[in-house]
């Protein structure tokens, strides 16, 4: 990881300062997310990519099994500990032993790091902890017996999934007492990125509502298609269609608040993560001439999964980007429960800020927080650090509210 470095931000052409608006009214926002969380408790955790255009700030993907740990600023490990038990202790049952299933990353070692970073926090909560083999392919040391999950010797009281289920729900989860965190039924193989969008923009709706605001500049657009293979072509007239209808939607936008930038739209798997299955597209010749290379690009997921749903989301601008470096820059924001804990930014040395900057390439510096999101300084400008981490933080609850809606709704 390297040393922070400072991240400027050009406030392009706003003429209704979304920012401003947030904190202006940030107590109201703080009493309406009480009250959501009473309804719809959050997943057990969590991790937010956003993009900030000025005009524009939003969530473009929401991880409930998030990776990364090892990115986080290590001198808040105190905070991430508190959150950690504050995230247990609202589940109200007896909780001393926990069961981490992992990714099957077994090569991958920033994988590893975060997993042991992850593993060593819920430890200084005060719980004993014990990692399976990263294979659930391989179950031979899981045992079901009268419906309580064992693993080589060890019974947990609760089961925290770090996997994503993107290859499908393991047989030995099925009919377990235990508590899984999160639901297993909210990994990728039930769950999509659609799903989880239509869930955001109502709870924007809401919330923009509140704010007497339009809820465009922090919901991004999107449309979906059917089935789609971008070997055979099946399914690409249906594309077209939904990106030029996107795109009018966008344009017109841009022109009511008189921006003057290129409207763009990432296609991207409907479900899946680790940025695989993403392009990024400026016009519609661009679908109906896509290369080889792009082709192959969409074929499969994460696990060679086959990619035959893809999501097309209007793309935000990152108009951040590191000081010295001049790399383009996104926060990422990471939260136990409704608690959030900081994140760090990703910044890509040959990414433009129209592009996707989770891809091979990318660095990670860690968000020097002081107040962690929590609240505003209404005597400091808008857009300085801890005004703009405040913003970061509403919408990454915006996020994760929509994801509790989705988990209120599949269990």
């Amino acid at each position: 990881m390297k040393a922070f470095q400072e991240i400027v931000y050009s406030n392009r052409k706003n003429h209704e300062n979304i920012h401003e608006k947030i904190i202006a009214n940030h107590q109201q926002i703080e009493g309406w997310f009480r009250n959501q969380w009473l309804k719809y408790p959050a997943p057990f955790y969590s991790s937010i990519d956003i993009r900030n255009s000025g005009f524009k700030i939003s969530p473009i993907d929401t991880n409930l099994f998030p990776a990364g740990f090892n990115n986080l600023n290590s001198d808040f490990q105190s905070l991430y500990v508190t959150a950690v038990k504050h995230s247990l202790d609202t589940l109200k049952t007896k909780i001393n032993k926990i069961l981490i299933i992992p990714e099957d990353h077994t090569r991958n070692e920033h994988y590893l790091d975060s997993l042991g970073y992850l593993s060593r926090l819920i430890e200084k909560a005060g719980y004993e902890v014990k990692v399976s083999k990263p294979s659930i392919t391989d179950n031979s040391k899981f045992k079901n017996i009268n419906s309580l999950l064992e693993y080589d010797g060890f019974i947990p009281d609760a089961i925290l999934l770090n996997n994503d289920l993107s290859a499908g729900v393991p047989s030995f989860l099925d009919n377990v007492k235990q508590v899984i965190l999160p639901s297993k039924n909210i990994g990728w193989t039930k769950r999509s990125k659609t799903d989880h969008f239509n869930y955001y923009s109502d709870v924007c709706s809401n919330f923009s509502n509140l704010l007497g605001i339009d809820s465009w500049m922090i919901d991004p657009e999107f449309r979906n298609c059917g089935e789609i293979n971008f070997k055979t072509k099946q399914g690409e007239d249906c594309l077209v269609y939904n990106a030029e209808k996107l795109f009018n939607i966008i344009s017109e936008k841009y022109e009511k608040y008189d921006i003057d930038e290129k409207p763009f739209i990432i296609i991207k798997a409907d479900s899946g993560t680790y940025g695989m299955g993403v392009i990024s597209i400026d016009s519609i010749d661009q679908i109906k001439n896509l290369n080889r290379k792009q082709r192959n690009k969409m074929l499969s997921t994460k696990g060679n999964v086959l990619l035959n749903k893809v999501i097309l989301q209007e793309g935000v601008y990152s108009f951040e980007e590191t000081k010295e470096s001049c790399n383009v820059a996104e926060p990422v924001i990471y939260s136990f429960s409704n608690f959030l804990i900081g994140g760090f930014y990703r910044t890509h040395e040959n990414k433009a800020n129209n592009e996707n900057l989770n891809s091979p390439g990318m660095i990670f510096q860690p968000i020097p927080l002081n107040d962690i999101c929590i609240s505003p300084d209404l005597s400091l400008d808008i857009d300085s650090q801890i005004n703009k981490y405040y913003v970061y933080g509403v919408v990454a609850r915006l996020a994760i509210l929509a994801a509790a809606k989705e988990l209120f709704n599949l269990d």
